[in-house]
């Protein structure tokens, strides 16, 4: 068994793992197709725990038995979007590489393509494009929670690192480009730095410490426009020139560069906050630890002193919901548009919801019609705000919040403004761009597709509900078919595939090639489907209930992202004071199970002083369960803080219980109990980190009573 201990001022305390033997498919092929020339097209559906399961279509070409190049993906499923080159391009990336669609020519290039099947569930990590589409910045793994923050030049493909070591994320790239797409900021080692990227290239930048910014993380800095950035250090607020940075960098050492705008009544902590500021940089949002919002504007004191004092301040509270993440822009008419990542307590089903606040005190829930919105994108001149949900993508003009337009033909995934009147749908089947000057929509190419098939020289890919896309080779151009005569072949003058089994555990099945001319062999079209993998383990991640339950929704928010069930740990303490918390967990389908009744030490002999004390402090919180949930406890325990001897785990027994040891030899200590700060290696704060990287590693995440061995 391996345990990682995890500690912060709530109830998460362990996150134990066992190692079992597993035995689950997540890849399977189908649809094959073969033509005269050797090349193979087949569909690729990997069941991942998220939402957006999709089927691929590959081509490769067969070269003695085998591919001869490793399968090309031609659909291009939009995980990601971003537009590029100020609207004239549209970057999509998704786990089988990135592709760049240029809307002048109509044709999609793969600009990265993976060379193996991603076996696991792993999620790519985010990339930050400039605006102009020469250069992006992502993170490469060093190491479980650590990485290199690079920047790639696109069209040489030429990498230079930024940071040799960060921190890394699956949500976020600590890089904020400017609206030119020529500078950036991105944190190093708890510096800011701005830097040009053309000139990071050409080998012509002044050294690093000479454009230090200040000290901080990149939440302590953002862009005002191309010119200016404006940075918080603890109260006072700054704004400096990108010009002053590159020529007097040399003195940030010695003195905050840039002008003092004011001070905040508050110390800005960069690690839990984070602020928007509008234009002229005369007025602030400041949004505190996704609780407290805080609207200020400059006010000067009669002795000269300029402060920012706030206009508006408030704990942000919706009936049933706990909030992520917010952004928030300022509207033509003055006031403050802010929109919310949501969780709903207890399920942890995640929604978007869109505020506006008014200098008077007044903060409006808007769109109140249309609820079940999971993402947000405003338009870059912030006169409208799309938003997307299950079926449908609404479009709302900002100033009167009605809708002017709607998409409602299929699921969607993303979404990316390309400029003020264009707006690019990444759906579940296709990718379109609708036009907000005639309230068109155009379908660009295919997202996914069920089967494909050869027409001369080109390819048609089928969708059984959207119909036809044809793909050409040649030049990359897509054009939509309303009618596609199938032509399916397995056979050739030299080759017969098939789908057939494998032993490989993260495959369903693999694609043979049977070689018909000359030896007759059958072969693995890809030896990656075959190879005999090294893993096969199934996971417990258990949590306690113990404390408080600040963070709750956020645990259960990315459980519910990867569709997992976990196992709590509860204590009566827990269940008195939170019974809310102890019912969401319950009803989320969780598994529960028992501490003790007491948060009490039993090896303290005048604590523990008779046979049924196990047995009775075991019953009652049950019984405090059974009260609170209406359901009832599984029958797996831990002594509180696991101290416990042989005789309390046979009397636990004896009452019915199985005991989870989740202190041994490979507990990791991480962070103490009841810390506000936590040490760089928390877990609650990598909770992201360590689910990606167990699913990557082919873990099944389950409960303790799933497993095979839990003693």
């Amino acid at each position: 068994m391996i345990f990682f201990r995890l500690r912060r001022i709530f109830f998460l305390a362990a996150i134990s793992i066992f190692f079992t033997a597993n035995c689950f498919s997540e890849i399977a092929f189908s649809s094959l197709n073969l033509n005269e020339r050797d090349e193979t097209l087949f569909a690729l559906k990997q069941n991942f725990s998220d939402a957006n399961e999709f089927s691929t279509i590959f081509q490769t070409k067969i070269k003695n038995g085998k591919a001869e190049f490793f399968p090309r993906a031609i659909t291009c499923f939009p995980e990601q979007m971003q537009a590029l080159d100020f609207g004239r391009k549209l970057q999509i990336k998704n786990r089988f590489g990135q592709a760049v669609y240029d809307f002048s020519s109509g044709t999609l290039q793969w600009t990265e393509r993976a060379q193996s099947f991603q076996e696991g569930q792993a999620l790519s990590f985010p990339t930050t494009f400039s605006n102009t589409g020469k250069w992006y910045c992502s993170f490469e793994k060093k190491e479980f929670f650590k990485g290199r923050l690079v920047i790639i030049e696109v069209a040489t493909g030429k990498k230079i690192v930024l940071a040799e070591e960060c921190e890394l994320s699956y949500s976020t790239v600590p890089v904020k480009w400017s609206s030119d797409g020529e500078n950036f900021i991105y944190e190093k080692n708890g510096t800011l730095y701005l830097c040009n990227a053309e000139k990071l290239f050409k080998g012509i930048l002044i050294r690093e410490e000479f454009r230090k910014i200040c000290a901080g993380a990149i939440n302590c800095a953002t862009w005002n426009d191309n010119n200016f950035i404006t940075y918080i250090s603890s109260d006072l607020i700054f704004q400096v020139g990108k010009n002053e940075i590159f020529s007097f960098g040399l003195y940030s050492q010695f003195v905050p560069l840039g002008k003092i705008l004011g001070r905040l009544p508050q110390k800005f902590d960069a690690k839990f906050d984070i602020f928007f500021v509008n234009k002229s940089a005369s007025e602030f949002i400041v949004v505190r630890d996704c609780e407290i919002i805080s609207w200020y504007k400059k006010d000067s004191e009669p002795n000269g002193e300029i402060f920012f004092k706030p206009v508006y301040s408030v704990s942000f509270f919706e009936q049933g919901m706990s909030a992520l993440e917010f952004d928030a822009f300022w509207t033509a008419a003055g006031q403050v548009a802010l929109c919310a990542k949501l969780v709903a307590s207890g399920s942890g089903v995640e929604s978007c919801a869109l505020y506006t606040l008014d200098s008077s005190g007044k903060m409006m829930r808007q769109i109140l019609a249309n609820d079940t919105h999971s993402f947000f994108a405003r338009s870059p001149n912030d006169a409208f705000v799309a938003l997307m949900s299950e079926e449908n993508v609404f479009v709302y003009n900002v100033s009167s919040w009605k809708p002017v337009c709607q998409l409602k033909d299929e699921k969607s995934v993303s979404l990316a403004w390309c400029d003020e009147k264009n707006l690019c749908v990444g759906g579940s089947r296709s990718v379109k761009k609708i036009s907000l000057e005639n309230f068109s929509v155009k379908e660009l190419f295919a997202s996914s597709a069920n089967e494909a098939w050869w027409s001369g020289d080109k390819i048609v890919l089928f969708d059984e509900k959207k119909g036809a896309f044809i793909f050409s080779e040649r030049d990359g151009t897509w054009f939509k078919e309303n009618q596609a005569v199938r032509h399916i072949s397995l056979q050739n003058q030299n080759y017969r595939i098939f789908c057939g089994e494998t032993k490989n555990d993260f495959y369903e099945n693999a694609i043979y090639v049977r070689t018909l001319a000359g030896e007759i062999t059958t072969n693995a079209l890809i030896e990656q489907s075959v190879a005999q993998n090294s893993f096969g383990k199934k996971v417990a991640i258990v949590f306690d209930a113990d404390e408080n339950c600040d963070g709750l929704d956020s645990i259960l928010a990315l459980c519910n992202e990867f569709n997992l069930k976990c196992t709590f740990f509860f204590n009566g303490e827990f269940i008195r004071r939170y019974p809310g918390a102890t019912k969401n967990i319950a009803q989320s389908g969780h598994e529960c199970a028992a501490i003790f009744f007491y948060n009490v030490n039993l090896m303290d002999n005048v604590v523990y002083n008779d046979r049924t004390f196990i047995a009775r402090g075991l019953a009652r919180l049950e019984d405090e369960f059974l009260a609170c949930t209406g359901e009832e406890l599984s029958l797996y325990w831990h002594a509180p803080w696991n101290k416990a001897d042989k005789k309390i785990r046979e009397e636990g027994k004896a009452a019915g219980y199985t005991y989870i040891d989740t202190n041994n030899p490979f507990v990791i200590p991480i962070g103490a109990n009841g810390e506000r700060k936590f040490s760089s290696s928390g877990l609650y704060e990598k909770f992201h980190l360590l689910i990606n990287e167990l699913l990557a590693s082919g873990a099944e995440i389950t409960t303790v009573s799933d497993l095979e061995r839990i003693e």
